[in-house]
C-alpha cells in the first residue's frame, strides 16, 4: 500500500458542519431509499419513488457508526480493537451473516484481527465494513494515517483485508471531499491507497476506465457483474463497481445518483447510503435540504445507545464536537476546525494498562482432540520502566495449558513472546466448543486480567464410503462380459453409460446403505471397513467431503456426532450444502434435499429441540461430483449462534 504523505489542513466549520450533516443526511436517505430492493439480482430502471426520499428507518449501514462515535464520546480516543468488539458484541443485535460470525467468535475468545477472518468462508469480503467508513471520514478528514489505524479497528472486528482496504478507501475518498469538490481526483487519490494487484483495486480501476470509455451506465454495471460478479447480493467487489457507477454516471443531481445505484440491484441499501454520503459531502446540507428538496425526518437507530431519537442535524453537531476534539488530541496530525462554537470535548483518558497480553495463534486458534495446539502469548510493557512480572494461566476443565505459571521481566516497551502449548487432556470425554483461558498477571502496578479463546473442534465420526454402480448387474457372473447388461434405455449412448459404470456410478441419498433406524455407533462391523467409524474433527463450520476423506468417485457417508447442549433448547439449525442430504436429530428425520446448490451457510433452516445433555446428530451426505461442500450452525431467534456446545469424544 502506498504511504500517505500528511500535511496539516485547514477546514472552517461552518463549512465542516455542512459537509458533515451533508454526509449523513445522505446516509440516512440513501438507505431508506435502497433499503426495499437490497437482494434483487436485476436490473431495476424505473422512476425513484419520491416517498422514500423523506423518511429515516434504521440501517445498520448508519447504526454501527453510532455506536463508534459514542464509544469515543465516553472512552476517548484512546480505544482499542478490543473496546470496539467489547461495544459491538453488548449493544449490536443484528445477527446475520458477518456479524453472527463476529460475535461467535468473541464469545470463544476469538479477538480482533482474527474475529473477523477465522471461520467467516462466506462473509468476509462483504460490505458490512466499507459502509462504516462516513464516521472516521467525518472525525479525521486530512488525517490519513490516524483514520487509516481506526478503520483498521473498525474493519477487523468482522472483514478480511479486501473488505477493511475498501473501507479505508472510501474513508479516505470522503475525507478528501472536505477539501475539494472534484469527485474524479479525490477517487484517484483514495485509488492510491489500495495495494496494487488486488481484485479491489481492480475493480475500482476498471469502473473508472469503463465510465471514460463512454459507455451507458446499464453496459457498465453489466461489465462489472461480468468481472466481478458475485452470488452473494452483499459481496464487495461489485457493490463498490455500482457505488462508483451510481456517482460517476449521477454526476451531483442527488435524486440520479440513487436511482442509479438502485437500478444496480444487489446491496441497493449500501450502494444509495454510501453514495447519497459522498454526494452529500461534495454538496452539503445547505444545497440537500434547499434545491435539493430533502428533509431532516430524525433518526432512526436500531442499536443500543443513548441517542434514542434526535436530529440528524444534532448528530452532525456531535461528530464535529469529536472531530474538533480530535485536532486537540493529535494537535499536529488532524484538521484544524477554525471558527468553532462552543463544544462539548471528547475527555483525554488514557486507558494504555502498564502490560497487555494477547494470543498468537500458530494457524487456526483451534483445540483439536488428538495433537497440541502450538501458540504464544505476546506481553507488551507500555511503560516507560522494566517491569517484574508473575504470571499465571488458568486453563478450563479438561485443558492442559503449559506454561501455567511463568516470572518475566520486560523491560521498557517491550514485546515478548512467551511461546505455549494447549492440549486435551487424555481424561477428557468432551471436546467444549468454547475454551477460555484466563491470564493473570501481577506485579508492582497491581494485578491485570484478560483472556483468549481456542476453539474446540466440532468432532464427528464417519461410516463409509458406501459405493453403488450407476446399473444393478450384481447377479451376473464375475466371467461373463457385462456390457450388454447394462439396459440401456432410449436415447442413452452405450459409451456413455459404460464410462459412467467405470467412473464409479451414483451417490443414492435415499438408498438405505445400513438401517438409518438403529443407532448408529452400535451398529454391526460384519467385516467391512465402511462401518469402522473414522473420527473426523473440524475446526470451522464449513467442510468439504473432498478434504475430509480419501476415496475419489461418488458415494454416500454417514456422518455422526453426539452433541452435548448445557440445557434444552428451541432453536432454528442452518445447513450450508451443495449436494444432497439428509439430516436426523435424536432419531428424527429434520429434513432433507435432493438438490445441488451453490454453497451458502444458509441454504436451508429447520427448527428443532435439543434435550440437555447429549443428543446424536446424523447428516447424510451424498457426494455426486468431485467434493461437496456443508455446514451446520445452530441459531437462536435473534439469529446469534450458540458457541457452547460440545462433542462427546468415543475410545480416545
Amino acid at each position: 500500500m502506498a504511504k500517505m504523505e500528511h500535511t496539516k489542513r485547514h477546514l472552517a466549520y461552518a463549512d465542516y458542519y455542512d459537509k458533515v450533516y451533508g454526509c449523513f443526511l445522505g446516509k440516512c436517505i440513501g438507505g431508506t431509499a435502497g433499503g426495499p430492493a437490497e437482494g434483487r439480482k436485476e436490473l431495476l430502471d424505473f422512476p425513484l419513488n419520491e416517498e422514500l426520499l423523506h423518511k429515516c428507518l434504521p440501517n445498520d449501514d448508519l447504526d454501527l457508526q453510532i455506536l463508534w462515535l459514542e464509544l469515543i464520546e465516553t472512552k476517548g480516543f484512546d480505544i482499542t480493537a478490543r473496546d470496539m468488539a467489547d461495544e459491538f458484541y453488548q449493544k449490536v443485535p443484528y445477527g446475520p451473516g458477518e456479524y453472527a460470525y463476529f460475535q461467535k467468535n468473541y464469545a470463544r475468545g476469538i479477538f480482533p484481527p482474527l474475529s473477523g477472518r477465522f471461520n467467516n468462508r462466506y462473509y468476509k469480503n462483504g460490505m458490512g465494513c466499507p459502509i462504516r467508513a462516513e464516521i472516521w471520514a467525518c472525525i479525521f478528514p486530512g488525517a490519513d494515517a490516524i483514520r487509516q489505524r481506526y478503520v483498521e479497528m473498525d474493519g477487523s472486528l468482522d472483514h478480511e483485508r479486501d473488505s477493511i482496504d475498501a473501507e479505508i478507501f472510501l474513508a479516505t475518498l470522503e475525507s478528501e471531499l472536505f477539501f475539494s469538490h472534484d469527485l474524479r481526483r479525490a477517487i484517484e487519490t483514495a485509488l492510491d491507497g489500495v495495494p496494487e494487484k488486488t481484485k479491489l483495486r481492480g475493480a475500482v480501476r476498471d469502473t473508472l476506465q469503463w465510465y471514460d470509455a463512454g459507455h451507458d451506465w446499464k453496459l457498465t454495471r453489466g461489465l462489472i457483474l461480468r468481472n466481478y460478479g458475485h452470488a452473494d447480493c452483499t459481496n464487495l467487489y461489485q457493490n463498490i463497481g455500482f457505488v462508483l457507477l451510481a456517482l460517476l454516471y449521477g454526476g451531483e443531481d442527488f435524486r440520479e445518483t440513487i436511482r442509479l445505484g438502485l437500478a444496480c440491484g444487489y446491496d441497493t441499501d449500501c450502494i444509495c447510503a454510501t453514495a447519497a454520503s459522498v454526494l452529500g459531502i461534495i454538496r452539503g446540507a445547505k444545497r440537500l435540504l434547499g434545491e435539493d428538496g430533502m428533509s431532516d425526518s430524525g433518526l432512526a437507530i436500531g442499536v443500543g445507545t443513548n441517542r434514542k431519537s434526535g436530529s440528524i442535524a444534532t448528530l452532525a453537531r456531535d461528530v464535529c464536537a469529536v472531530g474538533i476534539s480530535a485536532g486537540n488530541w493529535f494537535a499536529g496530525e488532524a484538521a484544524e476546525i477554525a471558527g468553532h462554537p462552543e463544544y462539548r470535548p471528547v475527555p483525554a483518558i488514557s486507558r494504555t494498562p502498564a502490560v497487555a497480553v494477547e494470543a498468537v495463534y500458530q494457524g487456526d486458534p483451534v483445540l483439536r482432540p488428538d495433537a497440541p495446539t502450538e501458540l504464544s502469548l505476546a506481553f507488551k510493557n507500555h511503560s516507560a520502566a522494566s517491569i517484574a512480572l508473575a504470571v499465571e494461566v488458568r486453563a478450563p476443565e479438561g485443558v492442559l495449558f503449559t506454561p501455567g505459571e511463568i516470572q518475566l521481566t520486560l523491560q521498557p516497551h517491550e514485546r515478548y513472546l512467551l511461546p505455549c502449548r494447549a492440549e486435551l487432556l487424555p481424561s477428557a470425554k468432551i471436546l467444549c466448543q468454547q475454551n477460555l483461558f484466563q491470564v493473570h498477571m501481577r506485579g508492582a502496578f497491581g494485578e491485570l486480567c484478560d483472556r483468549f479463546g481456542l476453539v474446540g473442534c466440532d468432532v464427528w465420526y464417519r461410516f463409509g464410503p458406501f459405493l453403488e454402480n450407476i446399473r444393478d448387474i450384481s447377479t451376473l457372473p464375475p466371467h461373463e462380459a457385462y456390457g450388454s447388461h447394462l439396459a440401456l434405455r432410449p436415447g442413452e449412448n452405450a459409451y456413455d453409460i459404460t464410462r459412467e459404470y467405470h467412473l464409479g456410478g451414483i451417490a443414492n441419498i435415499d438408498k438405505e446403505f445400513v438401517s438409518e433406524a438403529e443407532p448408529f455407533l452400535s451398529i454391526p462391523m460384519d467385516g467391512r471397513a465402511e462401518c469402522i467409524p473414522e473420527r473426523i474433527a473440524l475446526g470451522e463450520d464449513l467442510f468439504d467431503t473432498a478434504k475430509i476423506q480419501k476415496y475419489e468417485g461418488a458415494h454416500v457417508d454417514y456422518l455422526v456426532r453426539t452433541l452435548v447442549s448445557p440445557e434444552e433448547r428451541s432453536l432454528e439449525i442452518a445447513v450450508g450444502h451443495t449436494a444432497p442430504f439428509k439430516l436426523w436429530l435424536n432419531g428424527k428425520l429434520l429434513g432433507e434435499s435432493k438438490q445441488t446448490k451453490w454453497w451458502t451457510l444458509e441454504n436451508m433452516h429447520f427448527s428443532a429441540t435439543l434435550a440437555r445433555g447429549e443428543n446424536t446428530l446424523i447428516l447424510k451426505c451424498a457426494q455426486q461430483s468431485d467434493h461437496a461442500k456443508y455446514s451446520i450452525v445452530w441459531r437462536d431467534a435473534s439469529w446469534r449462534q450458540y458457541a457452547d456446545f460440545a462433542s462427546v469424544l468415543l475410545d480416545r
